[in-house]
């Protein structure tokens, strides 16, 4: 039976799902129609629920929808291989030596990159933070606690690095709680339950060197009022300005006074709202973003906000309509941090795309298992005089509501 290039795709398709235990479980948020005719580098944008607004008693006091914009951009990882080694497995049975000559070579490369460049970003759209000395069970608890105080709904994954994992278990690897199911999924790196999260280790998690760091960013957003010269709030910032002779570290996670997390439903809480900046990569092109603030003044729930801050706070930091805030770091300078997650695991959106055939190129097929597709394309090297197949992973990953997230640091030296 002839093996065909979508029966090849489809080999490596299904490996490159299984090495990349950070965007297994991972939805498809963002509209179908928003995908389609995406050209490498574009923005795509979805939008983020609004809970509405609870009243007392029984008069209805309707209010506009107010959904914010969550904006990713499509990106892609490939690998080629000369089309005329490809093409020397015609062949069913052939498939073994495929996969063990091109196919798992490639999957594993294209799994680890893709996995990295998603990590990058995701792992630091959070709302909350949590820093330890020490790898312990205190650092998964607290994480996951962080998570149950926003009352955040679904299942909850843990990922740190196998190092980080390691030591914990040596602490008592009878409290982590098996589960077959989660075993099949992550296999080896599927610690088991602990503290309300399914423990994974993950390797390659960023780690964050606060040396130079910036010691005092600022935010800045347009002060808000309503009819009657009450504070409402800022409108939303999603970026983040550095001190004179200060350097942003990206990952580096910076605390405001007062600031703290509103939840999806719209309750005001006591825990501490964290911003972290991070590299958002758009097509090639890295940008210094912070996931989107949007902060009220409380009682007043303006722009869907996920943080709250004293009114008081918001007109001190005002200069006319222009509001700025001083950021505090969190971890201590010249340090070094490894970086961890817990997250809901329907928070990721991962998505796919097909762009069109560049000029001169040819896509031969696509193929997919799961939740990643890839799609090959043929193009002549005139300088080489060969011929070239490129397999294609073209994706876009966000996480849609950063409250759903906690990012971890433990100290490394």
């Amino acid at each position: 039976m002839a093996f065909a290039n979508s029966k090849k795709l489809k080999l490596i398709a299904a490996l490159v799902g299984d090495e990349m235990n950070y965007v297994k479980g991972a939805k498809s948020q963002f509209p179908q129609e928003e995908l389609k005719g995406k050209k490498y580098g574009m923005k795509v944008t979805g939008y983020l629920a609004d809970p509405g607004t609870v009243h007392d008693g029984i008069v209805a006091n309707p209010d506009a929808v107010n959904e914010p914009e969550i904006n990713a951009y499509m990106n892609n990882k490939n690998s080629s291989v000369e089309l005329d080694l490809w093409d020397e497995f015609v062949n069913t049975e052939d498939g073994e030596k495929f996969m063990k000559e091109i196919g798992a070579p490639r999957a594993k490369n294209l799994a680890i990159s893709t996995q990295k460049a998603v990590m990058e970003e995701n792992m630091f759209a959070s709302a909350q933070a949590i820093v330890v000395t020490a790898a312990d069970f205190k650092l998964l608890t607290k994480s996951a606690k962080a998570l149950n105080e926003l009352g955040v709904a679904g299942k909850k994954l843990s990922f740190q690095s196998p190092t980080i994992m390691g030591d914990i278990a040596e602490g008592g690897l009878a409290r982590f709680i098996p589960n077959e199911k989660m075993t099949k999924i992550y296999e080896d790196a599927y610690l088991g339950k602990y503290g309300g999260a399914e423990q994974i280790e993950l390797a390659n998690v960023p780690v964050i060197d606060t040396t130079n760091m910036d010691a005092a960013p600022t935010i800045t957003g347009e002060l808000v009022k309503d009819a009657n010269n009450n504070v409402l709030g800022v409108t939303a910032i999603s970026g983040i300005t550095p001190a004179v002779s200060g350097k942003i570290v990206a990952g580096m996670p910076y605390k405001l006074s007062g600031l703290k997390v509103r939840t999806a439903a719209g309750i005001e809480t006591q825990q501490d709202y964290v911003v972290i900046p991070h590299m958002e990569n758009r097509g090639g092109t890295s940008v210094l973003v912070i996931p989107e603030l949007r902060v009220a003044a409380p009682g007043t729930g303006y722009n869907n906000a996920n943080a709250v801050l004293p009114a008081a706070t918001i007109s001190a930091a005002a200069s006319g309509t222009t509001v700025t805030f001083t950021l505090t770091p969190v971890l201590t300078a010249s340090k070094q941090y490894t970086v961890g997650q817990v997250r809901t695991e329907s928070c990721l959106s991962f998505d796919q795309y097909r762009f069109n055939s560049l000029p001169g190129s040819e896509v031969k097929d696509v193929g997919t298992d799961g939740n990643i597709t890839l799609k090959i394309m043929e193009f002549g090297d005139g300088k080489n005089g060969v011929k070239l197949l490129r397999i294609d992973l073209p994706f876009c990953a966000k996480i849609f509501d950063h409250r759903e997230s906690v990012t971890t640091y433990t100290l490394v030296s």
